[in-house]
């Protein structure tokens, strides 16, 4: 893979926040997956922050799909934002586009967790 990969991980009032861009496959993914080990204790919900993922294989929707797990195992919302064209055609044609939540920006996918904590709905 030629693009860097870079994973920033914030804390924005109890939501972890997971910047994520460059080219995922097989062989660079671990960094991400270090990221997403675990869910923190604590934490309100993840924002992963897809906007800059150029490419993305198997390897990458695997994690994805794992991270959904764990985050369902605790009961803590995760959230998809700007998901980039690419992140996007690889859910739609492996057909698990509908497993995740999905927001159009950070501050919406935040939001929609806030709203999720006092019993409304988290955005779609």
């Amino acid at each position: 893979m030629s693009e860097d990969q870079e994973v920033r991980t914030t804390l924005e009032g109890g939501i972890r926040v997971v910047s994520v861009s460059g080219e995922f496959d097989l062989e660079t993914i671990d960094t991400l997956a270090h990221a997403l080990a675990r869910v923190p204790e604590g934490s309100t919900g993840t924002v992963l922050d897809l906007a800059g993922v150029v490419f993305a294989d198997s390897a990458f929707l695997h994690l994805l799909l794992q991270a959904r797990r764990d985050h369902g195992t605790v009961g803590t919302p995760l959230v998809l934002a700007r998901p980039s064209t690419t992140v996007s055609r690889l859910l739609h044609v492996t057909d698990t586009a509908d497993a995740f939540t999905v927001a159009p920006s950070v501050p919406a996918a935040t939001a929609g967790i806030r709203a999720a904590e006092t019993g409304g709905n988290v955005i779609r």
